[in-house]
């Protein structure tokens, strides 16, 4: 009987139809990749983060990316069927209960926001290069060049700017000082980090990686299948994640920037601290506003314009993906979206918020800190869950909410295997207004021109309205805070 494997294309994908989504009869199955039609049925069903995890995991090359970021198939003859690429899947799968007791050895709580930790701060790196050049604080920039100069890594897993299209991210291992500071600003576009999972196999040392939750819950899981990368990586920085933004909505924006795009060299995604602004940079060294380039006064910043996108085109699974806050990081940093805790904190001066969950992590935190290399203010356990807040219930319900609704409608779901938790009242009015927020990620259809909408005066009105709220908003907050703090003192 002939092998289907040595008749089908050597590249093949895995979604949007094709030879391994097709069902077969018990006839054709022998030699057919079962390993890759399982995978096949996650990427297409759905339940793809696009973190990298199952190209990074394959022993044999088999995998690659497409130009949307998802696993295709480009090597199919070195298939060995091992199924390594589904197990390490978190889209398709994540004990929940059961990661948490192996990395921090007790049973997690599904419904809280900020995850295990054990301290908090909100931390600058304290050299100027790092501070000023980074998106807030430099924290994470701070830690991996200090361990970098002392030996303490050999390298680390960053996102840099792709040289063919400057909005997307690309993962790259750091392996010197200038490579980390390259790395510095965020980058919101979906990047697969954990393909870098092959190189971390291949190259032995020690290194630190930093990724979004659902990155480092497929390096949780491929930790379990490969201890090559148990032993070498010795250090996990997780990022505050909303959502990711897909593809299309960077090339709505970078064709609305006309011309301006043709001597531009680098995005950069926040110019200016706590918001920022982001910008191009030309190769005359000129910048230019990515945003109503044109206009004086107000321009929206890109934590306001993320916003709109994130309501526009999040992912698919990043809609059933509860955590936000990295909760299974040896280290979670973000931005500080809360009052300042101290009067001579001003978080337009670069400050990064912390969540400090293993000891390996908190001791490293005091080495810098005694070292000088970063300056830190310890919060409060209620100043910590006060930081960040909005986002994380936003996200944590919302996921909730759909996969209730998916497994309602008979579509494919994620396997948390954890029972999820009933909305209380508030939350679950605050997640029925959330969810009509996102009513463009369900009818993707007129999206574009809402984002050409909201990129033209009839959005630059609607923005400025939202920023002017913002500050009020963020007024009230800080000005209450520092009333109870002059009163009571810090709780």
């Amino acid at each position: 009987m002939p092998n289907s494997l040595h008749i089908l294309p050597e590249e093949l994908p895995l979604r949007g139809g094709g030879p391994l989504l097709e069902r077969l009869g018990r006839e054709d199955e022998v030699g057919q990749p079962r390993a890759l039609r399982a995978l096949a049925r996650i990427v297409d069903g759905g339940l793809c983060h696009r973190c990298g995890s199952c190209i990074g995991i394959c022993p044999t090359g088999v995998l690659g990316l497409s130009d949307t970021a998802y696993p295709k198939v480009q090597n199919l003859s070195a298939c060995t069927d091992c199924d390594l690429c589904v197990k390490v899947c978190p889209g398709d799968e994540f004990h929940f209960q059961e990661a948490h007791k192996n990395v921090f050895g007790t049973e997690g709580d599904p419904k809280a926001t900020h995850g295990h930790f054990i301290d908090a701060t909100v931390s600058y790196g304290t050299d100027p290069v790092i501070r000023d050049g980074s998106t807030s604080g430099g924290l994470v920039t701070a830690i991996l060049v200090a361990l970098l100069e002392k030996g303490a890594i050999d390298g680390a897993v960053v996102i840099v700017s792709d040289e063919s299209k400057l909005w997307r991210g690309k993962p790259v291992i750091a392996r010197t000082k200038a490579d980390l500071l390259a790395a510095m600003k965020s980058k919101y576009a979906i990047s697969p980090t954990n393909a870098l999972f092959s190189e971390i196999k291949a190259m032995p040392g020690k290194y630190a990686l930093v990724g979004l939750p659902c990155q480092i819950h497929g390096f949780v899981k491929a930790a379990e299948l490969d201890a090559r990368l148990k032993e070498r990586v010795v250090l996990t920085i997780g990022l505050f994640c909303h959502a990711a933004v897909e593809h299309e909505a960077y090339e709505v924006i970078w064709r609305s920037l006309g011309t301006d795009t043709s001597t531009a060299v680098k995005y950069i995604s926040r110019i200016g601290k706590h918001p920022g602004t982001p910008h191009l940079l030309h190769k005359n060294g000129d910048m230019t506003p990515v945003y109503f380039s044109k206009v004086k006064g107000y321009r929206p910043s890109s934590i306001e314009m993320i916003n709109i996108l994130y309501r526009l085109y999040t992912p698919a699974r990043c809609l059933t993906c509860f955590d936000a806050s990295a909760e299974f990081a040896d280290i979670a940093i973000g931005d500080p979206w809360m009052a300042p805790p101290e009067d001579n904190v001003d978080w337009k001066d670069g400050w990064s918020f912390s969540l400090i969950r293993t000891e390996r992590a908190k001791k490293i935190i005091a080495e810098l800190e005694e070292m000088q290399t970063i300056r830190s203010v310890h919060l409060t356990r209620n100043e910590a869950l006060a930081c960040n807040t909005m986002m994380s219930h936003e996200k944590r319900w919302r996921a909730f909410r759909v996969i209730e609704t998916h497994r309602r409608q008979g579509k494919s779901i994620p396997e948390y295997r954890m029972e999820l938790p009933q909305h209380p009242f508030k939350h679950f009015v605050k997640t029925e207004i959330h969810m009509l927020t996102h009513i463009f990620c369900f009818i993707p259809r007129y999206r574009a021109q809402f984002l050409k909408f909201i990129l033209g005066p009839g959005g630059y009105f609607f923005l400025w309205v939202n920023h002017t709220r913002r500050i009020f908003r963020d007024w009230r907050r800080d000005t209450a805070a520092r009333v109870r703090r002059n009163l009571i003192g810090r709780k």
